[in-house]
This record gives structure tokens, C-alpha cells and sequence, in this order.
């Protein structure tokens, strides 16, 4: 979830975050579209593996991890071009307590607990450098600076990120992957029902895009169609990416010593699936699709860290 200065809080949407990445890469003349989504995807795992109790972030959290990440990858023009455009307007601030207080709680998820004594740090370092006034971000670093280990753990941990080579994108490559599939792993390959990307350079993790639709007509199906149907079917679908997963574990250790990578499994055409195929209103019926798929989540060996459906 995020915050907002006014405490309004709304959803993480990872899509509209990997939007204004895009924009940034774009305006530095660089179209590779997957470096946004490996940092959108490196921003989100953080944020779910966060030691923060409440998984309640503000908007400078996340602005700050993408600036971070994109510098940390060899980007840092990108960085000052995503900064300039999502910073809020320039201004100076005077090193009061009760507006460095406030500064915090708006741009840094401390917990209330602890917000009197980084600020009282904040105040006593800016009174110890002549600090009579400065931007905002300043006193931010400065807090985040004096975070003790009490609280520290509530903070977005980065993710380690490989600086970006244009020769070194993939660890390991979608062509390589797919020729150790099994025989019936390829097959679906092979008719577009599964898309492998390989394991990027960038943020390692295995990404897998499950098409609905073309398994329904690999397999000769047609609507509408009940959950007892497809469950076969979509166990053995669940068979298949267990094997993809699988594969792309072993390449990942044999190839770039990359290990427990997230999995991440998307379904792009499921609101069309539901459409056509079981008669139905989406996004209406987005959580019963949720269960439906149950069976091929059953399957899998290890556990997703994300699915998305649409």
C-alpha cells in the first residue's frame, strides 16, 4: 500500500510504476523496455520483502528505491531524468523539529516510536554543520543517515542488482532454456501457449507468460467451460511450467550461480478467457479465475512470488 502527504492510502500498482520508468528510459533515447520492468519487479519484491510490520510505503520510498536501483545498474542519467520528473517542486526548510518531524512521517515509513529521537538527530546534526536551512531531501538523507537498528530493518531493503552490460543482458538466454525443456514443456513452447524471456542480467529472477487462450485451442476446447473440465488440463499445464521452472533453476545455478530467483507467472489474456470461454464479466470475476487456477498453482514445485492475471 501506499501513503500519501494527506494520509490517504491506495494500492501499489507495479504496472503505473514500470509506466514512469518507461518514460524515463525513452526520454534517454534507450527503448529496452525490459530494463523498466526488471526494476519495476526489483521494486516490488523489495517492498514485499520488507521487515516493515504494515507494508505501507510513501511515494518518496518508492521514488527513492528506483533512483537508487538505476544508479546502482549504471543508469544515472536515467535516475536524474526520473528524479526531474517525479520530484515534488524545490524548496528550503528550516531545521525546526516539529517540520523536520512532519518531513519524516510524510516521506519515510518510520513508526511513530521512533520519529522524536531521528528527528531530535536530525535537528542536532543540522545545528552541528550550520545548517540554517536546505532542501528537503536533505534532511531526509540525513535521517535516513541516522537510522539505528532498531528501526533500520523497517526500510526498503535494495535488491541486488548487476550493473547493466548490453553484451551480459541475459544469464541465461530464452533459446538455451527452452532446449532443455521436457518434450511436452516444448510443445507448449513451441505453440505459444508458454513464453519464456530468460533470466535477465539486470534483476535475475524467472518470468513465465502462460497464454489461456492458445492452451484452450491446443487442446481443442471450446466454451463455455466449467472448473471440472479444466482441471485436468490445467494440472497439466502446471506440470509444464513446474518444468520450466525447474530448468531455469538448474541453467541459473549451472551458468551464473543464481539461486532461489522469484518466480513470476502471468496470465495476459485471462480477462478474455473469461470472457469467452466461461461466459463471464471481468474484472468481475477475477478472484473465482483466481481459484480456478488453483489446480496449476498445485502443481508447481515451489511457490510464486507473484500472478497476474489480465
Amino acid at each position: 500500500m501506499l501513503t500519501s502527504s494527506e494520509g490517504i492510502t491506495s494500492a501499489f500498482d507495479p504496472d503505473r510504476l514500470q509506466s514512469r520508468i518507461i518514460q524515463s528510459f525513452l526520454a534517454a533515447g534507450i527503448t529496452e523496455s525490459y530494463l523498466a520492468d526488471d526494476i519495476s519487479l526489483a521494486v516490488e519484491f523489495s517492498l514485499q520483502k520488507s521487515k516493515r510490520k504494515e507494508k505501507v510505503f510513501t511515494l518518496s520510498e518508492i521514488n527513492n528505491s528506483v533512483v537508487r536501483i538505476l544508479k546502482d545498474t549504471g543508469f544515472p542519467e536515467i535516475a536524474a531524468i526520473f528524479l526531474h520528473s517525479n520530484a515534488c517542486s524545490q524548496v528550503t526548510i528550516d531545521p525546526e523539529f516539529n517540520t523536520i518531524k512532519k518531513l519524516l512521517q510524510k516521506h519515510l515509513g518510520i513508526n511513530l516510536n521512533s520519529i522524536d529521537d531521528l528527528s531530535g538527530k536530525v535537528v542536532s546534526a543540522a545545528q552541528q554543520l550550520n545548517i540554517k536551512n536546505a532542501a528537503p531531501d536533505l534532511f531526509i538523507e540525513l535521517a535516513k543517515h541516522y537510522e539505528t537498528e532498531e528501526f533500520a530493518g523497517e526500510d526498503i531493503e535494495p535488491v541486488s542488482l548487476d550493473a547493466w552490460e548490453h553484451d551480459n543482458r541475459w544469464l541465461v538466454k530464452a533459446k538455451t532454456l527452452e532446449q532443455e525443456l521436457s518434450v511436452s514443456a516444448r510443445s507448449l513452447v513451441d505453440a505459444k501457449v508458454i513464453r519464456l524471456i530468460g533470466v535477465s542480467g539486470m534483476f535475475p529472477s524467472i518470468r513465465i507468460f502462460f497464454m489461456i487462450n492458445e492452451f484452450c485451442r491446443f487442446h481443442g476446447l471450446t466454451g463455455p467451460l466449467t472448473e471440472m473440465v479444466l482441471i485436468p488440463y490445467l494440472f497439466s499445464a502446471g506440470k509444464a511450467i513446474d518444468n520450466c521452472i525447474t530448468t531455469t533453476e538448474r541453467l541459473a545455478a549451472e551458468q551464473a550461480d543464481q539461486k532461489d530467483l522469484p518466480i513470476f507467472l502471468t496470465i495476459p489474456d485471462m480477462s478474455s478467457f473469461a470472457v469467452q470461454m466461461l461466459d463471464a464479466s471481468w474484472p468481475e470475476v477475477e478472484k473465482d479465475c483466481r481459484e480456478m487456477i488453483i489446480p496449476l498453482r498445485n502443481s508447481l514445485s515451489r511457490s510464486l512470488f507473484k500472478l497476474k492475471l489480465s
